[in-house]
């Protein structure tokens, strides 16, 4: 579990970009609310990583404002109502991806998927579908699935923000999901 500034994603870059009056107050916020902010995150998730990335994105959330130096607005009220969004978020995610998982277990497979036709059914499917995604999209997700680059290292490949990488990652899963679903490979 985060339980130094240092440890919460991009927070330690955006504070030092921040006046130090302000880094001394989210500082002590920092001390002050992160452990009850992630006991309430993990009374709801039941999950300690969950609840230990909402807590940090809360935290990272803050940083942010307080590096735009709009770090008044920021209170315990604020953290706890940007940690359940993050929450609800995650949950969300979550039952898409159940729902995609689903809709793949239904569709019709192979009888035999060791058979070499079946693994190359399949893999055409994948590569048509990836085909047909734009050349940005097909490269994240080549880094991140094929390649097993993590969300920082895709974004170092990509030379863009963390952020905009998962943001990449989510339009590409989107369109690959869309492609998988009307390629038809026969």
């Amino acid at each position: 579990m985060v339980r130094d500034m240092d440890g919460v994603r991009e927070y330690g870059q955006v504070v030092d970009s921040s006046r130090l009056h302000d880094r001394d107050r989210l500082t002590r916020l920092f001390d002050t609310e992160f452990d009850a902010l992630y006991r309430y995150c993990l009374a709801r998730t039941g999950d300690t990583a969950a609840a230990d990335d909402a807590a940090s994105e809360a935290f990272t959330a803050a940083a942010r404002l307080f590096a735009a130096g709009r770090g008044d607005e920021i209170d315990r009220p604020w953290l706890f109502v940007v940690a359940r969004n993050r929450m609800v978020d995650q949950w969300r995610s979550q039952k898409r991806h159940e729902r995609r998982l689903e809709r793949l277990a239904q569709q019709p497979q192979p009888e035999n998927r060791d058979h070499p036709q079946a693994t190359s059914i399949i893999a055409d499917h994948v590569l048509a579908a990836l085909a047909s995604l734009p050349e940005r999209q097909r490269a994240a997700l080549a880094l991140r699935y094929l390649d097993e680059c993590s969300v920082s290292e895709v974004a170092d490949q990509l030379d863009i923000t963390y952020q905009a990488a998962e943001s990449l990652l989510a339009r590409a899963r989107r369109s690959f999901t869309q492609a998988w679903e009307h390629t038809d490979v026969s």
